[in-house]
């Protein structure tokens, strides 16, 4: 593959960049009349459509997501590069995704352009999101605040709910495993030249495993029913709407440190958002996005409330792409974010507004290509803040290309961080200050006829690192305070290659989080972490096999505790029963591996799945 020249890229027709939904609503494209360009277009990279990617970007589709035949979204972003997962006790648990030895709380969550978090916890509950609802996955990796203000210190992922299509097309999948493990999703999409639609509806449920070894020895079971739609719409051929709404409802068994407590779990995660694109010439596109998004938790101890809490996130954008020549696209915009919080606790302050305005420059001449941006935030609550970014790429042969990038971003405390009621285990504190990181990068990607690959060596330091410790030595009051500096080091190694007809991808991270106070390394991070993936198909069969690989990591500051490594390996296989009918099967950890990624919580063991599936 020869280097992009970025006319192409650049150059996009009134059609196809509607076609896209530009920048603010980050749909995927419903209207299209070139599918190839589309293809290899994302969206959350440089906060427009685009080709010209100098980040690392991961893309997930639709059928990948059938080929690993992984049922929820942490495991399929665990097995992505340069990520890593804790979990408390399998399926539907308190999960934590890590990128690049940051934290959870370092990680921008979007769904189909709308922030998705709780603004208590001030990170996202990845684990109530259905993998049958997604249609595409787009994870950067390195610092994005110049783009989209906090949160992006370890990078962004963003999932596109499930799009329409033209003509009426339903499906269907039916699901049973171990645990009693079921699953049922249906949904339909359709439309015409002009509009098209998707609608449907995921059930999942399991008894789980029993999550804590040291209390109930039960098991903790989870149920989720979710509903997703979708609608574009083109009034013209300047002027594309739109609306997506998502909405998932859980239940949850917990162990708590007694062994006769029984301690359960609803949440509701929601979505909802609508938008805008107006072709106001040739080289201007104007869109716009209203969103909401809502997380919300109610627990109960031996049938008795013990608290509710529901947080509210409100988005209105307007952004400007302004081609200015074809090697050159300017996008500037505004943002409106405003956070809201319901709660049976008394928070000292339960909203906050946040106002921000962004620029970027993306360009490409002869072999060099470049993104400049830069954003000034303005919080009520926390001040300004201002990020940025630079990336260049100079294309040394036609299918090797070297890239620099710089970055700064930061991450605004929740409110749990500033304003938690003073309760007899702890409160928050007001003083807090935003943490604030620095980054730098290098990568070198290859294009081969037959296979890809990428080097990036990078290395992050973060500032005013927010930590909960005990009030004296031996309390059980704990408060937050900005008491600690980071500093990751790692290199990332990815490649992509078909061998003998079949299709392997392999990637590697090694990494050094290190607290640099004390030197010890961050806790409940892996120092190495890789995966493997083969898959094969041959005529009505389809068959594969993963493997990932994690290193041993600390759940304390100190280090004193140590979680062993492990290795994790699945198989799956799948027949084409008839044209519109197909047979999945598969066995994830396959040698029944015992392992903690948080201390006292049990891992999934086990775990084997059989699915009829309708899709015509």
């Amino acid at each position: 593959m020869k280097h992009p020249l970025g006319h192409n890229a650049l150059r996009t027709s009134a059609r196809l960049t509607l076609a896209t939904i530009a920048v603010t609503s980050f749909s995927l494209p419903a209207f299209a009349n070139d599918e190839e360009n589309l293809e290899t277009m994302t969206v959350t990279t440089n906060r427009m459509a685009s080709e010209n990617l100098l980040a690392p970007t991961t893309v997930i589709t639709r059928a990948d997501i059938e080929r690993l035949q992984i049922i929820d979204l942490p495991s399929l972003l665990a097995r992505q590069p340069g990520i890593d997962m804790t979990s408390k006790g399998g399926w539907g648990k308190d999960t934590a995704i890590s990128i690049r030895g940051t934290s959870s709380r370092h990680v921008l969550i979007l769904v189909d352009g709308v922030k998705w978090q709780s603004a208590t916890l001030g990170e996202t509950n990845i684990q109530d999101f259905p993998v049958e609802q997604i249609e595409r996955i787009e994870i950067v990796r390195g610092p994005r605040s110049g783009l989209y203000g906090s949160e992006a210190i370890g990078g962004v992922i963003q999932i596109f709910t499930r799009k329409g299509q033209q003509d009426f097309t339903p499906y269907a999948k039916v699901g049973y495993g171990t645990h009693d493990t079921k699953q049922a999703a249906v949904g339909a999409s359709g439309g015409n030249e002009t509009t098209t639609y998707n609608l449907s509806f995921n059930h999942q449920s399991t008894d789980g495993i029993n999550a804590r070894e040291d209390t109930n020895p039960d098991d903790d079971g989870y149920r989720n029913n979710s509903l997703a739609a979708k609608v574009d719409h083109q009034l013209s051929d300047t002027t594309t709407i739109g609306a997506n709404f998502f909405r998932s409802e859980s239940k949850n068994d917990y162990d708590n440190r007694s062994v006769t407590d029984r301690i359960k779990g609803d949440g509701t995660q929601q979505v909802l958002g609508v938008h805008g694109s107006f072709q106001l010439t040739d080289t201007w596109l104007l869109s716009s996005q209203v969103s909401e998004s809502r997380d919300r938790s109610e627990n109960y101890e031996n049938s008795s409330s013990t608290g509710d809490i529901n947080t509210r996130h409100r988005f209105v954008n307007v952004t400007n792409r302004i081609d200015l020549t074809e090697n050159h696209v300017l996008n500037l915009g505004l943002d409106y974010d405003h956070d809201h919080i319901d709660s049976t606790e008394d928070y000292i302050e339960t909203s906050r507004d946040n106002k921000a305005a962004f620029i970027s420059l993306q360009s490409v001449v002869n072999k060099h290509s470049w993104l400049l941006s830069g954003r000034h935030d303005d919080n009520e609550v926390f001040g300004t803040h201002n990020t940025g970014s630079a990336e260049w790429g100079y294309w040394l042969e036609d299918n090797l290309q070297v890239v620099a990038n710089y970055g700064t971003a930061f991450k605004a405390p929740s409110f749990n961080d500033l304003y938690w009621p003073v309760g007899p285990y702890g409160y928050g504190n007001p003083d807090l200050k935003s943490e604030e990181s620095t980054s730098w990068g290098i990568s070198l990607n290859g294009n081969e006829a037959t296979f890809n690959w990428g080097l990036h060596f990078y290395k992050t330091k973060i500032e005013n690192l927010i930590e909960w410790a005990p009030i004296s030595p031996g309390s059980y009051v704990w408060t937050p305070s900005n008491v600690s500096k980071a500093e990751i080091k790692g290199v990332e190694f990815e490649i992509s290659a078909t061998v003998f007809g079949a299709d392997v991808a392999f990637d590697a991270s090694f990494l050094e989080p290190e607290d640099e106070e004390t030197g010890n390394t961050l806790t409940r991070r892996a120092k190495r972490l890789a995966n493997l993936h083969i898959d094969k198909k041959w005529g009505t069969w389809s068959a594969g096999a993963s493997w990932k690989l994690s290193g041993h990591r600390y759940d304390d500051a100190d280090n004193d505790n140590r979680l062993g490594g492990f290795g994790l390996v699945d198989i799956r296989a799948a027949y084409q029963l008839a044209p519109d009918w197909s047979l999945h099967a598969n066995v994830s950890n396959l040698f029944d591996k015992e392992y903690q990624t948080v201390d006292t919580y049990n891992s999934l063991d086990r775990i084997a799945m059989l699915s009829i599936i309708y899709q015509p």
